[in-house]
């Protein structure tokens, strides 16, 4: 085996690969194409939709007795009626509120149990900065690097490869490293 052998695999690679982005591109037009035909449709019937939604949710609104027990009803599949509304919790400062339930602990009107479900303290290491440190300072930490030695390099250098293409090849290479650069 030499490099004009791997060479000419990687130029049968290329040309098959030409042929799966034509394929895809084919799809794509077809898609588009269907797509197109319907959209009118789609657009007319979400239109529609939308306006009986908002009809429907006006009269639940101005009669809310008629849903006081029960509460909601199904027809046809659609449920409809009230519900309670979730509520949103705001507080204007982390540290203020966790001062506050520290405080209602030593109280004791919240248990540890409940602080430790009411305060979460979160301290891991940042990987994208330990990167950044030379390898002299990463081994006194303890930081081991590993898998960076050389690999395979298959990329298209073209630019026209789309997406899809890099699923299909992904999946069925199960190669990580088998994705086109778009």
């Amino acid at each position: 085996m030499n490099l004009s052998d791997i060479q000419k695999r990687a130029e049968a690679l290329s040309k098959t690969r030409d042929c799966l982005t034509g394929l895809f591109r084919t799809l794509e037009q077809e898609i588009t194409t269907v797509k197109n035909g319907s959209l009118p449709e789609i657009k007319r019937v979400a239109r529609q939709i939308a306006r009986q939604h908002t009809e429907l949710q006006e009269l639940i609104a101005a009669n809310p007795a008629l849903f006081a027990k029960p509460r909601t009803y199904v027809v046809d599949g659609l449920k409809f009626g009230m519900q309670k509304k979730v509520g949103k919790l705001q507080w204007e400062d982390d540290a203020k509120l966790v001062g506050r339930i520290e405080g209602l602990t030593v109280q004791e009107l919240i248990t540890p149990e409940q602080q430790d479900m009411l305060i979460t303290t979160v301290k891991k290491p940042v990987a994208k900065a330990l990167e950044k440190l030379d390898g002299k300072l990463l081994k006194r930490l303890g930081v081991t690097l590993t898998a960076d030695s050389d690999e395979p390099l298959i990329k298209s250098v073209d630019g026209e490869v789309e997406k899809a293409v890099n699923a299909i090849i992904k999946d069925a290479t199960q190669d990580t490293h088998a994705g086109v650069s778009a």
